[in-house]
């Protein structure tokens, strides 16, 4: 009779609440700059009816998370070349410096001289 066997994959990330690592960490420095940033607006400020501390927590939260899920779309240093390009940060023209070409043919290789012998030479006994 025949088993069957779970299969593990060893190639997922180690997930909390369904978050992986890298992603739990922006979404708590999120939280943490949230209230940091809703402690700090002043009471008497209102985006309607709700304070604009609750605006600056859920603001603050949302950027951290989306920051977490994009960092696994691609590595970080991509991003930080992608806005840094897209907002005229980082120059887009590379001029480069002159510099001494190598010398070609390089003069210290010594070829092997090409001889008209064969390696293997064939057998020239007559066979009966």
């Amino acid at each position: 009779m025949s088993q069957v066997h779970k299969v593990i994959n060893l190639k997922t990330p180690l997930k909390v609440f369904g978050l992986t690592l890298k992603q739990l960490f922006f979404t708590v420095i999120g939280v943490v700059l949230g209230f940091f940033f809703a402690t700090k607006c002043p009471g008497d400020w209102k985006v309607g009816n709700l304070p604009a501390g609750l605006f600056a927590f859920i603001g603050s939260v949302s950027v951290g998370a989306a920051a977490g899920f994009m960092t696994e779309l691609k590595p970080m240093c991509w991003w930080k070349n992608s806005f840094g390009y897209r907002l005229g940060l980082l120059n887009r023209i590379y001029i480069p410096k002159p510099s001494e070409a190598p010398l070609y043919p390089d003069p210290t290789i010594i070829e092997k001289q090409v001889s008209e012998e064969y390696y293997i030479e064939s057998d020239t006994r007559e066979t009966s």
